[in-house]
């Protein structure tokens, strides 16, 4: 009996001892991330959404020893990007990268969205702020935003200012700014930065607001023109260009953010291990001159304080909306 018992303990000690290398290995599979992980940007490649994601990508890479791959789904003002992160497995694998654009504003101007970011997404953590700035065709005869004011005033209805699409975040400040001004000028929307900066360089639109970071290769190159910096300091990017504030129109504009957002039934533990992995890479100090450097500083918050953020927005974006009498879509 003895004999048998000992025998039947040394085959359940074999058996334990040959699964538990398969049993470690399950429990480390199973953890996040243990493949490649997606960042769903909802605009072409080259803006500063595209841009920042692919920087923040490659340094999030060597943390998480999984790769970052960034894909571009632009369309609907960013919005197919939103829908498809959304309709994706709740798994932590599929990360929107997103802007106000498809969030904030979408949610102040679209009368039938198909989502309701408050439901359907998760806010993970902002990753930058931007410096937005006003530019013009070099050709452009004003220098400065109370040239173009004058000029406006003396053409009416020869003006017209680019955006993104109707009610992106650079629509809103050019409507914000034409109405503060008292000037007439035509909105005309693009789908993304590179058509809209060849037709102001071709003369067809005069200026537009966009991430100073983006468009100032344009400017130093001589093909377009830097008037303003929103806000009410000017930034190391260009130390000589007045903010909007030293050309008389402080309240223009609002802070703008890219941040990650994952779908709502992502498992907490995943949203908090990537919060914390992207506040580390942010921390950095090398990588903070880096984004410093192309007028995008890193701007880091909670899960809870990034929600904060986006109620306050939208609550403010909706009153904006009515104030300027934009079209709802």
């Amino acid at each position: 009996m003895k004999s048998q018992i000992a025998v039947s303990h040394r085959r359940h000690l074999l058996a334990a001892i040959a699964l538990s290398p398969l049993t470690g290995w399950a429990q480390q599979k199973s953890g996040w991330p243990d493949r490649p992980v997606r960042f769903i940007v909802g605009w072409p490649p080259g803006g500063s959404a595209d841009s920042t994601a692919r920087l923040l990508a490659e340094r999030l890479t060597r943390r998480i020893g999984q790769p970052i791959v960034v894909e571009n789904r632009p369309g609907a003002s960013g919005r197919l990007g939103v829908q498809l992160v959304i309709n994706s497995e709740p798994d932590g694998y599929t990360i929107l990268f997103g802007a106000p654009s498809e969030i904030t504003i979408a949610a102040a101007t679209v009368q039938v969205l198909p989502y309701d970011f408050a439901r359907d997404l998760q806010p993970i953590t902002t990753v930058v702020s931007g410096a937005m700035m006003m530019v013009a065709d070099a050709r452009f005869a004003p220098n400065n935003v109370p040239e173009l004011v004058s000029y406006a005033k003396a053409n009416p209805n020869k003006l017209n200012y680019a955006s993104y699409g109707n009610n992106t975040t650079n629509h809103i400040y050019g409507a914000q700014f034409c109405s503060a001004a008292n000037i007439e000028a035509t909105h005309v929307p693009y789908k993304g930065g590179a058509p809209a900066w060849n037709d102001m360089m071709a003369g067809q639109v005069q200026f537009m607001f966009d991430n100073a970071a983006v468009v100032m290769p344009l400017v130093r190159s001589g093909k377009l023109k830097a008037l303003a910096v929103l806000g009410t300091e000017r930034i190391a990017l260009t130390p000589g260009t007045p903010t909007m504030a030293e050309s008389g129109y402080p309240n223009i504009g609002f802070k703008p953010w890219l941040g990650l957002f994952a779908p709502a039934r992502v498992p907490v533990s995943v949203v908090s291990k990537l919060h914390d992995e992207v506040a580390a890479v942010l921390s950095n100090p090398e990588f903070t001159r880096q984004l410093e450097e192309r007028g995008t500083p890193p701007w880091r918050t909670t899960p809870a304080e990034f929600g904060n953020v986006l109620r306050n927005e939208t609550a403010e974006l909706k009153t904006l909306v009515r104030k300027l009498g934009l079209k709802l879509e």
